[in-house]
């Protein structure tokens, strides 16, 4: 299994197992995971994600590096947020990126470690060339996370900017 890890955190994939267990089984869940899991995870999106994630990780278990990776607050053994990788990085190297940080741990400086640790992840492991985030046009905070994690914002559609980070040619 691949874990990303940093001074507090460990970033994991959603395996299969856990991924059913959220959508059908989640109190026996609760009772017997060795890691705390906050009742307002998975956030909507994740929920509404989940089906359509457990039918691509039941057709082909390479899949399990995309889709939903969960951030544990390691000492503490609890899930703190997800990000979610929105397609395969290997197709044209370019890869989608939301990702959702439970409220009582924002100080701005654990979301910048874990989106900070992924996209290194992402950019040597799985030679991904640009990640793409977006956010709402009045999500100071995520504007702030993205500026300090060197993306640029590229366009706003509506109320929502796209920010980009390209990896420098080598």
């Amino acid at each position: 299994m691949i874990e990303i890890l940093t001074n507090r955190l460990m970033i994991i994939p959603c395996s299969l197992d856990i991924a059913k267990s959220l959508v059908f089984h989640r109190k026996e869940l609760d009772k017997r995971s060795p890691i705390e899991i906050p009742a307002s995870w998975p956030t909507a999106y994740v929920r509404g994600f989940l089906p359509y994630y457990i039918e691509s990780l039941e057709k082909d278990d390479k899949d399990l590096d995309c889709g939903v990776w969960m951030i544990i607050l390691y000492e503490e053994k609890k899930i703190i947020g997800d990000i979610v990788m929105q397609g395969k990085p290997v197709q044209d190297q370019n890869v989608r990126l939301t990702y959702h940080i439970e409220e009582a741990t924002t100080d701005g400086s654990i979301a910048y470690e874990a989106i900070d640790a992924f996209i290194d992840w992402l950019t040597y492991q799985m030679a991904v060339k640009k990640v793409v985030m977006e956010c709402e046009v009045q999500d100071k905070e995520s504007i702030r996370l993205f500026d300090k994690l060197g993306l640029i914002c590229t366009k706003k559609d509506g109320e929502f900017f796209t920010w980009e980070i390209q990896k420098e040619e080598e």
